[in-house]
């Protein structure tokens, strides 16, 4: 430590390891350090120099080690780690109607997604996952279990046409994800996106509606969109007056994307 330096005290430090800064010149820091105090980060720079300014009683040794911020976890279903290995390498419709929505009907209630999501948010901690973006089921009980778990998430409800084990109604839905946009309010940790599950599972009326939702709270939107080829057909399907091909089914199917972008019908 310098002579005459002004040193102010921390609650941690994180000393030794290869900093990630991630700015916009995405520096990185070898031999570096990182002052912390409260929640917040208040310095990173070279080992030496944090070291003269700042003194803690706890410091991690960092040394061999890649010091960066949390990863982000996009699109998550965090309760569903109770069906890992229920039913792999299936096609996705297969999957979901054969095996993942029977049982979610006969298991999935808030005790399970709480649980669930506590395991999830464990792993995640484990492989430095920091914050995840949720859509499944008793969305709330999510809510509360990564509160718990102290990790930051965007969760909502996976709204359908049809009942879930949650909530019986489109109606439902969207009271319930506007209960949630209230609760959440504000919250340090939790936020909240609204979630229509995919084209396939929800109508244009309740995608308008849910748009119009998210404009009068200012929340974002996110779903499923063409995760599997055969998606393709099964819109155009469902929203153009022909199976597929031609101009006016291409233009239909653009129509039913667009009411998640305008919420016009």
């Amino acid at each position: 430590m310098k002579r005459g330096c002004k040193v102010q005290k921390v609650d941690r430090m994180i000393s030794g390891g290869t900093i990630l800064v991630m700015d916009d010149n995405d520096h990185t820091i070898r031999n570096g350090a990182v002052a912390i105090k409260g929640e917040n980060i208040i310095a990173v720079g070279g080992k030496e120099d944090i070291e003269n300014r700042y003194i803690s009683s706890e410091i991690i040794n960092a040394e061999g080690f890649l010091v960066m911020p949390g990863l982000i976890n996009c699109h998550t279903h965090a309760p569903m780690t109770y069906f890992r290995g229920l039913a792999d390498d299936l096609e996705l419709m297969d999957w979901l109607n054969n095996y993942i929505f029977p049982d979610e009907a006969r298991f999935v209630n808030g005790e399970f997604s709480y649980l669930g999501s506590l395991l999830a948010c464990a792993e995640m901690i484990k492989s430095g996952t920091t914050t995840f973006c949720d859509m499944y089921i008793f969305e709330d009980d999510v809510a509360m279990a990564a509160k718990s778990a102290g990790m930051r998430c965007l969760i909502g409800e996976a709204l359908f046409d049809f009942p879930s084990p949650n909530l019986k109604t489109p109606q439902e839905g969207l009271k319930y994800t506007e209960m949630l946009i209230e609760k959440w309010a504000n919250d340090r940790l939790v936020n909240i996106v609204i979630e229509p599950h995919a084209l396939y599972t929800c109508s244009e009326n309740l995608l308008g509606d849910l748009r119009r939702l998210a404009d009068r709270y200012g929340v974002p939107i996110a779903t499923h969109y063409l995760e599997t080829k055969s998606e393709k057909k099964t819109l155009a399907a469902k929203f153009c007056a022909r199976l597929y091909g031609g101009r006016s089914a291409r233009n239909k199917a653009k129509k039913a994307v667009e009411v998640i972008s305008s919420g016009h019908e």
